[in-house]
């Protein structure tokens, strides 16, 4: 029973999330996935880019969220874009490095997975 002072409530669900990652001809890719949410309801996702050759990339992503869309303010999905350009085009000295941001409609996140650095594909 949930006191409402400090106890916890008994909340148990799995979640997780897996991904596909698909390489399309002129340096598109797609990775559609998805995986169970916090409340345990399904929610796709899915994220298209565009790598130019010059190593620059665009792209977005859209996460179905679990509330309606009156509860998470800004529609049913969370949806971002993505920008990336290597660090050598703007300087011209070669380097690996790489300026990303992602731009997204809310900062509160309703369904998109954990932002971790250092994922298999990128």
């Amino acid at each position: 029973d949930f006191d409402q002072l400090f106890d916890f409530r008994d909340y148990e669900v799995t979640a997780g999330h897996v991904s596909a990652y698909y390489e399309f001809t002129q340096g598109f890719t797609a990775q559609p996935g998805g995986g169970p949410g916090r409340a345990g309801d399904p929610r796709p996702a899915g994220a298209p880019a565009r790598r130019f050759g010059e190593g620059r990339q665009t792209g977005g992503s859209a996460h179905k969220a679990g509330l309606a869309g009156g509860e998470f303010r800004g529609g049913s999905f969370d949806k971002g874009v993505t920008l990336s350009v290597p660090l050598g085009w703007a300087t011209g000295q070669a380097s690996r490095d790489r300026v990303s941001t992602n731009i997204r409609s809310l900062s509160r996140d309703g369904g998109s997975r954990v932002n971790v650095n250092g994922r298999l594909y990128d």
